[in-house]
């Protein structure tokens, strides 16, 4: 379950943006710094939130840290928060190989199936903010880094 997020939607601009282990750091950085330093039609400011699962948390972080350094040096200020939480995921069993499956003889198997329980886990997650506005909302529900 990612972090109850505040509403930020009646105030602000979001942008959530999922990083898996495929995503590409470059884009997402650049997916990241257009959006922050945009300012819609309705002129609310923006906010973009990363979100990982522990596994890739890494790249989350080098993501933020990279667009800092970029944001930083048009002389803004950003202001970061991190939300740190779960998920629960269903984890399948694995499949048997074919070939397993001609070494026993169809007439008499050598073990009895067992039906095998899909398992659930909670998976670690972390949620980070960046804004160039100080964001009230979070900063009471995270704390608040201005970089």
């Amino acid at each position: 379950m990612a972090p109850t997020t505040p509403d930020l939607s009646a105030r602000y601009t979001l942008l959530t943006l999922s990083v898996i282990s495929s995503s590409n750091i470059s884009n997402r950085t650049k997916s990241l710094i257009e959006h922050v330093k945009s300012t819609p039609a309705d002129n609310k400011p923006a906010i973009v939130a990363l979100h990982a699962k522990a596994a890739v948390a890494n790249k989350l972080i080098s993501i933020v840290e990279i667009a800092k350094r970029d944001l930083k040096e048009g002389g803004r200020k950003i202001y970061q928060y991190n939300a740190l939480g779960s998920e629960l995921i269903e984890l399948k069993p694995a499949t048997k190989d074919a070939a397993n499956d001609d070494a026993v003889s169809d007439e008499e198997p050598a073990f009895e199936k067992i039906e095998q329980k899909t398992t659930v886990r909670n998976v670690p997650t972390m949620t980070t903010y960046l804004s160039l506005v100080p964001v009230k909302e979070l900063k009471d529900a995270y704390g608040e880094q201005i970089g």
